[in-house]
């Protein structure tokens, strides 16, 4: 017959079972165990200023991602590499309209970019991104993007 166990835990945190007769050996935990101390641990010089951060460094990347990966090539690189410019420097209420422009459809961008429509005037008054993405377009890639 085994030995009744008892699990007990020491005052380093290391989980042991010892039977009652005092011999104890070390458990080691399960995945779920660890991944409780873990997540579930009280945060250690971890401050809200570090978690907005975080979540600022988050946004700007799925934005960078959502801009190379709108599925039209020339839109990709276009949109991909002023993004990936710019969007360091951009605070939130900017990230905002980074966020309208991605929205947008894109064979209407791609007509603007390419100066086969105009852009509508209240589409870049309301919205500085837009001006900047215009004047990339205009300065760095005329000649790769224009309508012969």
């Amino acid at each position: 017959m085994m030995p009744a166990m008892q699990l007990c835990r020491l005052a380093s945190g290391v989980l042991r079972r010892r039977s009652l007769q005092g011999c104890s050996m070390p458990i080691r935990p399960t995945l779920a165990a660890r991944w409780q101390a873990f997540h579930l641990a009280p945060t250690r010089g971890f401050n809200a200023a570090a978690a907005d951060d975080l979540e600022l460094l988050k946004r700007r990347k799925r934005l960078t991602w959502r801009a190379k990966s709108r599925g039209w090539l020339e839109l990709d690189v276009l949109m991909g590499t002023f993004v990936e410019k710019h969007v360091a420097e951009f605070d939130e209420q900017k990230l905002d309209l980074l966020e309208e422009v991605l929205e947008l459809e894109n064979p209407d961008l791609f007509k603007w970019f390419t100066k086969q429509v105009p852009v509508p005037e209240e589409l870049l008054q309301e919205n500085e991104v837009m001006q900047l993405m215009m004047e990339y377009v205009k300065s760095d890639h005329t000649s790769e993007f224009s309508v012969k």
